[in-house]
């Protein structure tokens, strides 16, 4: 199948594309804002990159792909933008998914989207909107729900839920996060949504028990 990755060049996009290419059972194609980008996505091992700017039309960009992987973001800029990215970059890329006839669409949210506050009001506010629009699109959809996110070595286990009550020293490595949604590729999880955390369960099991 060909796999679409929105947000490709990030840390746990550069991830799924490498998992991608080394699996070899996918091709995956990758989505990136920056013309020098390109070899870079390629060596990892991307059968394809496409130049694509959230902020303007995406419909020729999202097309001839099996799914739709959402994992951009606007990284902690400005209000505006992350508004740009996050929440107005992702309702274009599901409308063009739909438009083009791509049924499945794997989505990287937040925990806290549902109740933005804080410090990261926006973000998650973005957030939650995008991942509204997706559930109302008609799309068979999986949305992932990660808890806070760490640079460390992947452990390959991880635990998840509908909704946990704590998140507190559950931090989740974001290579294991973009091993989950290479995993989820061949899984039958269409329409649901889940949290994930730090955990003790291999992340194959972990979805068998969602």
């Amino acid at each position: 199948m060909n796999i679409l990755i929105i947000g490709a060049n990030g840390t746990t996009g550069r991830k799924m594309v490498e998992l991608i290419g080394k699996q070899g059972q996918h091709q995956a194609i990758a989505v990136v804002r920056e013309e020098n980008q390109i070899n870079d996505l390629i060596a990892l091992g991307a059968s394809e990159v496409r130049l694509g700017d959230l902020t303007k039309d995406v419909t020729g960009v999202v097309k001839d792909a099996d799914v739709v992987i959402f994992a951009a973001g606007a990284g902690g800029a400005s209000e505006e933008l992350t508004r740009a990215v996050d929440q107005d970059g992702a309702i274009k890329v599901i409308d063009a998914a739909k438009a083009n006839g791509i049924e499945r669409f794997l989505m990287l949210s937040s925990v806290g989207a549902d109740h933005p506050q804080g410090d990261l009001k926006v973000y998650l506010e973005s957030k939650g909107a995008a991942d509204r629009h997706l559930k109302d699109s008609g799309l068979d959809y999986t949305i992932v729900r990660p808890g806070p996110l760490s640079y460390d070595e992947p452990t390959g286990t991880i635990e998840t839920k509908e909704h946990f009550e704590s998140y507190e020293g559950r931090e989740v490595p974001r290579d294991d996060v973009a091993a989950l949604f290479v995993t989820l590729i061949d899984h039958p999880t269409q329409t649901r949504q889940f949290e994930v955390l730090s955990g003790p369960f291999p992340i194959a099991e972990a979805l068998r028990n969602q």
